[in-house]
């Protein structure tokens, strides 16, 4: 409750810095465009892999065929939407890494959290970011097929497929949009990430699991990312304690600080 709590604080950072979340829209849409291709085949394909797969269950043609068609056809899109919604998640930040970086600076800046930036090059922070986004997406692959295998109990698959991605794809969610706000902390690798995020697992599962429901409305991947990373920000945020002061060497950015309005 408290992590879908904070998600729809991240929706209101649109109503006290609009300009600097309309930046955010832009690294989606292109996404959207390039994601487009794939997820046009697979709505125009599905029909013929659970037909494939219902063959392979039921050799008469039915009622029973046609049921396990539908069922198999739920089962493919359960499998196809957790991979689709990390995978683009995971594009979309590498994408549009400086906007959604000064989306995080502008709500740290507004909880009063000043941090360093990560002494790392962005060169190597890049390589890093894209390697790590392959090992998760690499690790959705196993649920995926899991559930894809789960969708296929008649009845009961279906809602427990859904309910098990979303908490599933909630977390992998988590971890990408939680990067840049906990590299900012001194947390920058996937192993430290995950540490501090198990330690406040409920309140992450809560916070992905909302967002994830989002990204599966229409569009929802590439209109509610910028609202996704700001209450990535503000979990961490809360995570973390009382506000700390600016660590020494750092450089805050004064026009951050204005962009955004004291509640």
């Amino acid at each position: 409750m408290l992590g879908a709590t904070t998600a729809w604080r991240g929706l209101r950072t649109w109503g006290t810095s609009p300009a600097l979340m309309a930046w955010g829209l832009l690294p989606g849409a292109i996404t959207t465009v390039i994601f487009g291709a794939s997820v046009f085949v697979v709505a125009t394909r599905v029909a013929d892999w659970s037909r494939a797969i219902a063959g392979l269950v039921v050799s008469e043609d039915g009622w029973a065929q046609s049921a396990v068609q539908i069922i198999a056809g739920l089962a493919v899109v359960a499998a196809t939407v957790l991979v689709a919604v990390y995978a683009f998640t995971a594009v979309t930040l590498t994408i549009g890494q400086p906007f959604f970086e000064r989306i995080g600076r502008a709500v740290d800046a507004q909880q009063g959290f000043t941090g360093a930036e990560p002494d790392e090059q962005w060169a190597r922070a890049l390589l890093r970011s894209v390697s790590e986004g392959v090992r998760l997406a690499l690790l959705t692959l196993p649920f995926a097929v899991g559930l894809f295998l789960i969708g296929l109990v008649p009845v009961v698959g279906g809602p427990v497929a859904f309910i098990a991605g979303a908490t599933i794809g909630g977390w992998f969610l988590a971890l990408e949009l939680t990067a840049y706000p906990l590299a900012r902390r001194g947390h920058v690798s996937l192993a430290q990430r995950r540490s501090v995020l198990r330690r406040h697992r409920a309140r992450v599962g809560g916070f992905g699991a909302a967002v994830f429901v989002l990204f599966l409305v229409p569009l929802g991947a590439a209109l509610f990312m910028p609202a996704a990373v700001a209450g990535a920000t503000l979990l961490v945020n809360d995570a973390s304690g009382p506000s700390r002061p600016a660590t020494a060497g750092a450089t805050p950015d004064p026009t951050v600080r204005q962009s955004v309005e004291e509640p």
